[in-house]
């Protein structure tokens, strides 16, 4: 079975390009495929394909390259079959589900999430744009899009029971939770030190700004790693806040060390649909404070019920706020009162190790590919 591997962009390197690239190594291989991206990560080669794309679309996608709902109309000119003879081809992302593949290969595609300006954030988003009709119609257009090209994916994986469930509601399909892997043998515990820790990009939906002022309503040290991302006002306010110690792009030994270190990681993303960073902070033996939207709930919920103070929920895991700098506040006064068990938290997130992703993808995959070659045969058989 040859499998190749699609993801929609390498423009920096977040939850969605870490886990194109763990599929691949899951696999065996080393390539992933990508529109205006090359390079290497972590081995992998990063392959750009737009040169098999017609000249005036090159131009198109590199003046549009950010725009990523245009990306549609780009990868369903991609002639895959000049890629290679793959037996299955496996995307990654929302706009590379439009690849128009053989009839005989088949199109497994993994959902990190439906696009989520057209879905489950589509309110927020259309507020923001103070309910632009520009931005109405264009939304309409690419729902439609989006729903036609879903008809092209045979199977999917998604990264949470969220994710299954946003998918059932939206697009009505069904799908197989695959967790987007760690290597929790990396990851080491160390005796907190009196500071929080918040990893992550500067974007509107990551709701940093009530983290840093949480922080200097409790007198804490936090300490910050990322980048500049779409939320220019927190980004800024980061910078002149005295109890923000701001890193910018750390080292992968860097960001361990400081998960072994801090108190807990504030993880406060609104819906998120899985968050890889919780999870590193229980394989690294940390609680985590997250708010009540999306999958991180889920997870902290799963390790244990401890107790309730007013609207804050307690877990073995750590922390449930409503995500506004007073409940954060409240979270993190709250660390001191509760011994969050290290060695519970990293065998909790054995689970996600990249061990047992492996083999459930391989496992799947056998299972879809046999299913599909079996339809096909049977179809041959009623010619």
């Amino acid at each position: 079975m040859k499998v190749g591997v699609f993801h929609w962009a390498f423009d920096f390197y977040g939850g969605g390009e870490y886990v194109a690239v763990s599929l691949a190594k899951a696999l065996g291989l080393q390539k992933v495929y990508s529109l205006f991206s090359s390079g290497n990560r972590d081995g992998i080669e990063i392959v750009d394909v737009s040169e098999y794309l017609p000249l005036w679309a090159r131009l198109f996608g590199k003046i549009t390259k950010r725009k990523r709902a245009l990306e549609y109309w780009l990868w369903e000119m991609l002639p895959v079959t000049e890629l290679g003879e793959f037996d299955v081809v496996l995307t990654s992302g929302v706009t590379p589900r439009s690849v128009l593949t053989p009839e005989d290969v088949l199109h497994i595609n993994y959902c990190h999430s439906p696009p989520r300006w057209l879905w489950d954030l589509w309110e927020f988003r259309w507020k923001r744009a103070k309910n632009s009709l520009k931005i109405f119609f264009f939304a309409e257009l690419f729902r439609r899009t989006d729903i036609i090209v879903d008809s092209r994916v045979d199977y999917y994986f998604v990264n949470s029971e969220l994710i299954k469930r946003r998918l059932w509601k939206y697009l009505k399909r069904d799908s197989e939770v695959l967790y987007p892997p760690i290597h929790t043998k990396k990851y080491h515990n160390k005796e907190s030190e009196e500071f929080v820790l918040h990893m992550g990009r500067f974007d509107v939906e990551k709701q940093i700004l009530p983290v840093i002022k949480a922080c200097e309503k409790a007198g804490v040290n936090l300490v910050m790693t990322g980048y500049k991302g779409t939320d220019k006002t927190a980004y800024d306010y980061a910078l002149k806040s005295d109890v923000v110690d701001f890193r910018g792009y750390v080292s992968e030994e860097e960001k361990i060390d400081l998960l072994s270190r801090c108190k807990a990681v504030i993880y406060n993303p609104i819906n998120e649909d899985f968050g890889i960073i919780p999870t590193e902070a229980f394989a690294s033996g940390k609680p985590v404070i997250v708010n009540h939207t999306g999958y991180p709930p889920l997870l902290v919920s799963r390790t244990g019920y401890i107790e309730n103070d007013g609207i804050l929920k307690i877990y073995r895991g750590g922390i449930i706020t409503r995500g506004d700098e007073n409940t954060i506040a409240k979270a993190i006064h709250l660390l001191d009162r509760f011994e969050f068990d290290a060695d519970y938290l990293r065998s909790f997130a054995k689970q996600f190790d990249f061990s047992v992703f492996k083999v459930k993808l391989e496992m799947q995959l056998e299972l879809w590919w046999r299913k599909f070659n079996e339809m096909l045969e049977g179809e041959k058989c009623l010619r």
